[in-house]
């Protein structure tokens, strides 16, 4: 088995773009308008959803572009893994991206949080 792509809320289509294009880097290869009739049936919401679709390097991303809000609190993320922790966050400055670090004993773990509050965990290629 193989995880094919991971779907994500965001509540503005620009904020979208500058995080997942401009700061990490993926390329936007398509843009999806969900119609209404299966939004309804799949998620159900009676709008059409614009998705779009983001990737690179094996990872695929679909942005659905929606005000719906998450609960708190919110365990759901998704991981990634980057050639360089400390120039991600360097860059992550520059964004003005959140860059969460939370330690417990030897143990350091990180995370992003994008322009709408999803999280993202970030891993260093070994």
């Amino acid at each position: 088995m193989q995880l094919n792509h991971v779907g994500i809320i965001n509540k503005s289509e620009e904020q979208a773009l500058e995080f997942y294009q401009d700061f990490l880097g993926l390329k936007k290869t398509r843009e999806i308008l969900l119609p209404l009739e299966l939004s309804e049936q799949l998620f159900s919401v009676s709008k059409e959803i614009k998705i779009l679709v983001v990737e690179n390097e094996g990872i695929k991303i679909e942005v659905f572009i929606s005000d719906f809000q998450h609960e708190n609190p919110n365990f759901t993320h998704f991981a990634i893994t980057v050639d360089s922790l400390s120039e991600l966050t360097e860059k992550a400055k520059r964004f003005d991206a959140n860059v969460i670090i939370g330690k417990h004993k030897d143990k350091t773990v990180y995370f992003l949080k994008d322009f709408s509050g999803n999280l993202i965990e970030v891993k260093q290629k070994p």
